[in-house]
């Protein structure tokens, strides 16, 4: 192979994938899962020795991928929540990882033209958007990263033979080969925890030492001791992480968890998907029964009938596989690869979610990619001219359409409404979840006629889905409308018992309503489910503080804060207690807590204003009214307080710029107020 071609291949391989991904970096965060990862939690932002720990000590959500958080907090500390360095990072590694499939491939086929193939459609396949464009699924191009650099790592230690070190032989050992078996082993840790996906690399090395003619025997098991016991010891992390997953779904995702069709069915989904990427989706319908054809609709209806013979195909398939290995090797290493891969989410292996998935795909394509690559090469290389341009014509073909989709794709994940609608386009009145997660975007954007739209379509499409009567119920408790809140949080509650956030959600209610007994009820319940549920904790000290029991309102507060030490709520009611205690400078300690970990957090400046008021200090009464101002510009209350403190102060004429921009603003000024300012003859 020429250094040239080589180098050649590579910047083709690289440009044509970030000319296809590029525009994923101009996209947003999403409300599927980037919310709980990254802009809602407050896990990422402290990057500190005790952070670092926690992160390789706790599950994320119900993963164990801490080098993942890890990624997330290097990036927040640095650039906060600005979403294109996260997305820019994800490409970056995507990148990477395209160098490594040139490289692994380089490694085990000897043709430039097959590792030319792989890496560029592992580069530009529609399937691998959804791992490099959603910001949450960094986990597969991190692990991929480590996975493809262990096995890169372990094809070095073919290379240098051998590592006898079990057996005590050693009189072919090389120093050389010693070295690249122990990277092997570290990157494969390291790939390990960024995703449990990882588990299947000891079976892949296997298939390598298949496919390199390494004899399989006790020794070159013994070899990969090492790598199956950090498999195990990180599929019982896995499993016992997803068990309160598995639980609480059961009914709707692991109904088949034992059923051939379905694990047929999910074979053949990514296959097909694979040839033809059509109508692909974040997430696609649910198997509820044996005979329910809906599952057809993953596809499209002209495809249907394959699903439901996918049994026989994949039988057919198989037998095809193993006739090809009295001719190569390669067709049954490409298809293993790309079966045993898939092994822990069809299934077979149940760890976490195993619905189809497109990011699933990020590794397991890399078989099929194989024995595409190896196919073209050898008919190209068999037969004569006219052929030759005939595959390349259909290889470019299939680049430019592949490059389209995918740049398609990625504008899909532009933000959460462009996300969800594009579910509901594809699968309509299938995925309840696509309805009430851009209901809840529609609820944050003050759209609540489309929010209770979409919530009660997700209720049609499944009558059980608590999340869709919580999500309506809050949105009624936004405009006001309690008694209809309080039944949806009732539905919620009588589907799922341990809901903790419609217990929540259903004592701020009863607050709102001024029964706070049945508000301390419930706020009891949802601690009950979770001692460590802080916003419980904040909301009943708020039903405290209304009855004025303030010492257990203290307690509350202090609480929520050992949990959440950047609760600003929190901060700001246990300033408002000092405050009432009189206790100022304990006060003002919580409120500018409160707006260094939100600078935008309106009521503690405001808190903070009223506590220099009261002690006659005008000019950092002034100061905070006017950090309000600076964020709300329009805020006429503001503008009328700090118009009094300029007069306490002395400063008239601040204060009637004040007045005038209340008037422009359409404020009535009280009439003793600007008869006041009159006396100074400052009000024009």
């Amino acid at each position: 192979m020429q250094k040239r071609n080589i180098i050649f291949s590579v910047c083709l391989i690289l440009i044509v994938t970030f000319i296809s991904y590029h525009s994923s970096i101009k996209n947003d965060f999403v409300n599927w899962d980037d919310n709980l990862y990254i802009t809602g939690t407050n896990k990422i932002r402290e990057l500190s020795l005790k952070s670092i720990v926690n992160f390789f000590t706790s599950y994320d959500i119900v993963l164990y991928n801490p080098l993942v958080s890890l990624s997330f907090a290097i990036e927040y500390k640095f650039f906060k929540l600005n979403p294109h360095a996260y997305h820019l990072t994800n490409l970056i590694l995507h990148l990477i990882n395209c160098l490594l499939v040139f490289w692994l491939i380089v490694l085990l086929s000897k043709k430039a033209s097959v590792s030319f193939i792989v890496a560029l459609l592992f580069g530009i396949h529609p399937l691998h958007v959804e791992s490099v464009a959603w910001i949450s699924e960094r986990k597969d191009v991190l692990y991929a990263l480590f996975y493809l650099g262990s096995i890169i790592s372990y094809i070095y230690y073919l290379k240098g033979e051998t590592l006898h070190f079990i057996q005590g032989d050693s009189k072919k050992q090389n120093d050389g080969g010693k070295k690249y078996y122990y990277y092997s082993i570290f990157l494969f840790l390291l790939s390990l925890l960024s995703k449990s996906m990882a588990v299947t690399l000891p079976f892949v090395l296997i298939l390598t030492d298949y496919l390199n003619n390494k004899k399989i025997n006790k020794n070159t098991l013994k070899e990969k001791i090492p790598f199956f016991i950090l498999s195990i010891v990180f599929g019982i992390i896995t499993v016992f992480g997803n068990q309160s997953l598995k639980n609480a779904n059961e009914s709707q995702v692991f109904v088949f968890s034992k059923s051939i069709l379905n694990v047929s069915d999910q074979i053949t989904f990514y296959i097909i998907k694979t040839i033809i990427p059509v109508k692909l989706s974040c997430i696609y319908p649910y198997l509820n029964k044996i005979g329910n054809l809906r599952f057809f609709d993953r596809i499209g209806s002209e495809f249907s009938g394959i699903f439901l013979f996918s049994p026989i195909i994949l039988i057919f398939l198989t037998v095809l596989i193993f006739i090809s290995v009295k001719y190569t090797k390669k067709i049954i290493f490409g298809s293993l690869i790309f079966l045993i891969t898939l092994l822990p989410v069809i299934n077979i292996i149940p760890i976490g979610w195993n619905i189809p998935a497109d990011r699933y795909t990020y590794i397991p394509l890399l078989g099929i990619f194989y024995i595409i690559g190896e196919i073209f090469s050898y008919f190209y290389t068999k037969y004569n001219k006219i052929i030759k341009i005939l595959l390349c014509s259909i290889l470019i073909a299939i680049i430019i359409v592949f490059s389209y989709l995918t740049q398609q794709r990625c504008q899909v994940w532009k933000d959460s409404i462009t996300l969800w609608n594009d579910v509901i386009k594809n699968y309509p009145n299938s995925i309840a979840i696509a309805h009430y997660d851009r209901g809840k975007v529609y609820q944050e954007r003050g759209v609540y006629n489309k929010a209770l739209s979409d919530y009660e379509q997700a209720i049609k499409i499944d009558p059980n889905c608590y999340e869709a009567y919580y999500n309506r119920g809050i949105t009624y408790q936004t405009i006001s409308k309690y008694d209809e809140a309080l039944l949806d949080y009732d539905q919620a509650i009588k589907i799922n018992p341990n809901y903790k956030q419609a217990f929540n959600n259903r004592g701020v209610v009863y607050y709102n309503k001024k029964d706070y007994k049945k508000a301390i009820f419930d706020y009891n319940q949802a601690i009950k489910i979770d001692k460590n549920y802080s916003e419980a904790y904040n909301n009943r000290g708020t039903v405290y503080q209304a009855i004025r029991n303030y010492i257990r309102a203290l307690s509350d507060y202090e609480q929520a804060i050992r949990i959440d030490k950047y609760y600003v709520e929190a901060y700001n009611n246990r300033g408002n207690i000092y405050q009432i205690n009189k206790e100022y400078d304990r006060a003002i300690s919580d409120y500018e807590q409160a707006v260094k970990i939100n600078p935008n957090y309106l009521n503690a400046y405001n808190n903070l204003a009223v506590i220099y008021y009261n002690k006659k200090e005008y000019a950092r009464t002034v100061l905070n009214y006017s950090r309000i101002i600076a964020i709300s510009q329009d805020n006429v209350q503001a503008y009328y307080n700090r118009a009094i403190a300029y007069y306490q102060n002395k400063e008239y004429d601040r204060a009637v710029k004040d007045i005038i921009k209340l008037q422009e603003l359409g404020y009535k000024i009280p009439d003793d107020f600007e008869k006041i300012l009159e006396r100074y003859g400052k009000l024009r």
